[in-house]
This record gives C-alpha cells, structure tokens and sequence, in this order.
C-alpha cells in the first residue's frame, strides 16, 4: 500500500457503535490502519486482492476477524464491522452492514449490576431506618 504506486481504488472501512469506548484498528495486508471508535474511513487501496483483518481494543484484543475482498480498477469497496459488545464475543465484518454480537448479556450484566447496586443501598437505607425508629 505504500510503495509510491498510484491507488486507483478506494476502501471505505464502517465502523459500528458498540457499549463503550473503543479503538477498532484494521490490517490490510499487513498495514496498520486505525479506525478511532465508530464511524467511516476512507482508504486508498491499489487493485488487487486484500486480507482484511479488524479487531477492537480495550484492555486487550477482542472482535477479531478476517475478510478476504478483491478490489477491481476504480472500485469504492465498503466494508462493515460491527465490534463485539463485550470482550468474550466475536466481531462481524462483511460487505452490507453488520450488527455487533453480545448486546443481550452486555446489557444484562449491566442491569444485574445496578439491580444488585440498589439492592445494597435500600438494605443500607432500610437498617439506618429501623435503628432510628427502635434505637
């Protein structure tokens, strides 16, 4: 991708949102390309055909995936990739849009948490209560 040759090709990379902040970097070849959060990148790419290799980071790797995509003169290839929503999910990467995998138990551990959370300070709120009445 960077040997002076002129790109007569475009790749647009898509990223979709996914719970929390995270980095997606993408592999073209080899070639490091980071793609911050979500959102489109526009690549210029040579004709020819390329390995694809996407992953998302926070604390470590996770979502990774690989798509093999051939890129014809003058071609504008749009790739999606959906991040994973927790770290023990795998990422999606096609050519139509995607959706990340793991919303269900991102979004139930979340709410587990804050049911246990409010669990813990009405218990707290209910003891103070019963020492002042019988205290």
């Amino acid at each position: 991708m960077s040997d002076g040759a002129a790109y007569d090709c475009l790749v647009r990379f898509h990223v979709s949102p996914s719970i929390g902040s995270r980095v997606s970097t993408i592999h073209i070849d080899g070639n490091t390309v980071d793609v911050r959060y979500s959102g489109t990148r526009d690549i210029p790419v040579r004709c020819g055909t390329y390995l694809v290799h996407a992953y998302a980071s926070w604390i470590w790797r996770h979502g990774e995936v690989d798509l093999l995509v051939d890129v014809d003169p003058g071609d504008v290839i749009d790739i999606y990739y959906a991040p994973p929503h927790h770290h023990f999910a795998k990422g999606s990467i096609g050519l139509l849009p995607q959706r990340g995998k793991g919303l269900t138990a991102a979004v139930g551990g979340i709410v587990v948490i804050v049911a246990f959370a409010l669990y813990l300070a009405a218990g707290s709120f209910l003891a103070e209560l019963i020492d002042r009445i019988t205290g």
